[in-house]
């Protein structure tokens, strides 16, 4: 019977996040929030810099 304890402790118990810590995946996920926003924040800005040009091309 004490070997029946032994395996049960030894048996790591599965970790569903991949390994990794709390702290990296909050850094993680803040640097994907920030590159988003930067990302969406560029792309409207081109698109305004379109209308912009748009509006005022010569006709």
């Amino acid at each position: 019977m004490p070997d029946d304890q032994a395996n049960d402790q030894s048996i790591p118990e599965p970790s569903f996040g991949g390994g990794m810590s709390e702290e990296r995946k909050e850094r993680g996920a803040s640097l994907r929030v920030f590159l988003y926003i930067a990302g969406s924040h560029l792309l409207l800005g081109f698109m305004a810099l379109l209308f912009y040009l748009g509006s005022h091309a010569g006709k």
